[in-house]
């Protein structure tokens, strides 16, 4: 019978390899171990901030939150209300006052009533806060001194001075009727234009004290501005308006409250001439003045800022 093959010797582990070393000796070398590649950091950009278009509401979203934010507004308003009050009862204690005055609480000595010189502080306010407290130009953002901020302050200082106007006549009203009666409070027969011409008169302080104050870069001179009007501007206005004239024309304010020679065909022609009449007095006729004079003068300051 065959003999049983035998089994296949076993083949002998793989010889490491061996290194040389200095002396001439071998010496086996490390076991080859596969490298797993490390994780690489990428890096990544900044994020990119997308930030809306600035809309036109923009400076007068600004503009409330400083005008709401700050204290010195409610202070003022409180203040001219309370003096408004006080003095139309003394005027009325007085006596010799006419009605409109005294619901105005505008004694004759003074040339502007307390609402009026509180609105026009409160516009001259409008860009003093800009350099008493620094950290509104974090809320304002981009937006620069131009027409839109200005637009802004203003629209917002129309506000204040009718809101404060209204509440004038409405508490010297309430408080007269307290103490005198129902006399004092009645109603003239020309309130629509004496209304006009008073909601006029606390816009107009209002719009000059902002402009003032943006000119001059200082809230002491917006209100010195304001006082400015009645004091300065009112009699140039009215010496030249009314000067002598023997031989000349007719004066040009009382050509004004003569109205118009022609009438409309389609009406409305008194709401002009009311208008008219209202710059005919020599204190609306210095305010529109004043107010066109200080419009021109931050036109040309920003045209100039922006040259250089």
């Amino acid at each position: 019978a065959p003999a049983p093959e035998s089994a296949p010797a076993a083949s002998p582990p793989p010889e490491s390899p061996q290194e040389a070393s200095g002396d001439g000796t071998f010496q086996a070398a490390p076991p080859h171990r596969p490298t797993t590649p490390r994780p690489t950091t990428v890096t990544l950009p900044p994020p990119v901030l997308v930030r809306p278009a600035p809309t036109p509401l923009r400076p007068v979203r600004y503009e409330l939150r400083r005008a709401a934010g700050v204290a010195t507004g409610y202070i003022v308003g409180a203040c001219v209300l309370a003096v408004s009050a006080l003095a139309a009862v003394v005027l009325a204690r007085i006596g010799h006052t006419p009605q409109p005055r005294l619901l105005a609480a505008w004694p004759v000595e003074l040339p502007l009533p307390p609402a009026a010189l509180g609105a026009g502080l409160l516009g001259a306010l409008a860009f003093g806060d800009e350099f008493r407290h620094p950290a509104l130009a974090v809320d304002r953002g981009t937006v620069p001194r131009r027409l839109g901020l200005l637009t802004a302050k203003l629209f917002v200082a129309s506000l204040t001075a009718l809101a404060l106007a209204v509440l004038t006549v409405g508490c010297t009203a309430e408080v007269l009727y307290l103490v005198y009666g129902s006399e004092l409070v009645a109603l003239p027969e020309d309130w629509p234009a004496l209304t006009a011409g008073w909601l006029a008169l606390v816009t107009g302080c209002a719009w000059a004290g902002v402009l003032a104050a943006g000119v001059f870069r200082s809230t002491t001179a917006g209100l010195a501005a304001v006082v400015a009007v009645p004091l300065l501007v009112v009699p140039a206005v009215h010496k030249l308006s009314e000067g002598p004239s023997t031989r000349g024309p007719a004066p040009f304010a009382g050509r004004l409250r003569d109205g118009l020679p022609l009438r409309w065909p389609f009406g409305g022609e008194q709401h002009l001439e009311a208008l008219l009449r209202l710059l005919a007095q020599p204190v609306g006729g210095a305010m529109a003045l004043s107010v066109l004079a200080l419009l021109c003068a931050y036109a040309f300051t920003g045209l100039r800022s922006r040259v250089r």
